[in-house]
């Protein structure tokens, strides 16, 4: 009789803890063992993005998951971005012992940043350091009744083209165009600028020197 009304107050009792769970803290459940009511807690539901995520880093790893789309990038990684922006080559070691996490947590993240387009590792050479001497911006208006859209994807497939920018004022585009020399700079502008029907008025603007190229997107 003695240990029946032992169990009995010990049920209540857990009983009134997992309604009070149930209202609003944690999810729980109660288990029996031994004729006695334990609160278990259950297994937390993950994200969609964070599902599956455990495996690669190490089962209940912080820093594990793996990066998903571009709008949801975490504290993590962004600063592995940062960290390979400052050097590319830098190993899987380095950054896992400054984020305090595991190589292989690291590496699954950098996989996943590529994989979704957030993330280029690529060599970037200095073109002046090259040899190319000739470098401008161009500003382009287009006329009347032409698609800016057209030109944009025209000037995109030129190789002395490293950059295109549809934009509002002024101009309708923005080009970067990089020759050797300043003779090939003004053959391009003849040949891809100047002759073509669609383009209203081309406005290079020639580079006498080079302050600042900073490849950092997202830093200060």
């Amino acid at each position: 009789m003695f240990w029946a009304k032992i169990d009995a107050y010990v049920q209540k009792h857990l009983d009134q803890r997992r309604f009070s769970y149930q209202l609003g803290g944690p999810s729980f459940e109660k288990r029996r063992t031994g004729g006695v009511g334990m609160a278990l807690p259950r297994k937390p539901l993950g994200s969609g993005r964070r599902s599956g995520a455990w495996r690669l880093g190490g089962a209940g790893e912080p820093g594990s998951q793996p990066a998903g789309s571009a709008g949801g990038l975490d504290a993590i990684d962004s600063t592995i971005i940062k960290l390979l922006q400052a050097d590319g080559r830098a190993p899987f070691t380095s950054i896992a012992k400054q984020l305090g996490i595991s190589e292989g947590a690291v590496r699954n993240r950098v996989g996943q940043l590529i994989d979704s387009k957030v993330l280029r590792i690529i060599g970037v050479a200095d073109p002046m350091a090259l040899g190319y001497d000739a470098y401008a911006m161009v500003g382009l208006k287009v006329a009347a009744s032409h698609d800016p859209q057209e030109a944009a994807h025209y000037f995109r497939d030129r190789d002395e083209v490293t950059y295109v920018l549809f934009v509002a004022g002024r101009y309708d585009l923005l080009i970067e165009v990089i020759c050797e020399t300043h003779e090939q700079l003004a053959q391009f502008l003849r040949e891809h600028c100047y002759s073509r029907n669609d383009l209203l008025s081309i406005e290079p603007m020639v580079g006498l020197a080079m302050y600042k190229n900073m490849l950092k997107w997202g830093q200060p």
